[in-house]
């Protein structure tokens, strides 16, 4: 008989590894979102200069006007929720994160600067997850006990079963 090896991680290295791979996602998802509200504001520039804008949207060639203003000011609309919503969890792990985004655009930079907590509670400890980026490096850590985070772990995989 032999002895089983382990081939998991530490919960802690678990953390590090699923948040790293979600950051990296948000953070790929918020800047294609970003690059789209850029898009629409040049578009809304070139409008309010009257322009036309058909070169860069040909549907808008048989559309009055006012509706193309207001068909590029919803979709910038949209984009500009699309970035707020791009360092949210997945739902099945909404429940048991709170999440805060901070983001500031330093002077002759070109990529916001994020900093996202997820916090989660259990009846062990707290875990603290810190996602920050500097221009596209995404940096992830975890704290808290080890207990707290076996805890917060389970709860990840648990929730990963209901979703599926």
């Amino acid at each position: 008989m032999t002895t089983p090896i382990a081939t998991t991680e530490s919960p802690k290295h678990q953390l590090v590894i699923d948040f790293e791979r979600m950051a990296q996602r948000s953070f790929e998802l918020c800047m294609d979102a970003l690059g789209k509200v850029d898009f629409y504001k040049r578009l809304l520039r070139r409008l309010e200069e009257g322009q036309s804008i058909a070169d860069e949207l040909p549907v808008v060639a048989t559309m009055s006007p006012d509706l193309v203003k207001l068909t590029v000011q919803r979709l910038k609309k949209q984009a500009d929720i699309a970035v707020s919503e791009a360092w949210e969890l997945p739902t099945e792990l909404k429940g048991s994160f709170v999440t805060t985004v901070r983001s500031v655009l330093p002077e002759g930079e070109l990529i916001p600067q994020y900093d996202v907590e997820y916090v989660a509670e259990t009846n062990v400890g707290q875990v603290r997850v810190q996602v920050k980026n500097w221009r596209r490096k995404v940096n992830v850590e975890v704290l808290g006990s080890a207990e707290a985070m076996s805890a917060v772990y389970g709860q990840m995989v648990f929730a990963g079963l209901k979703a599926d």
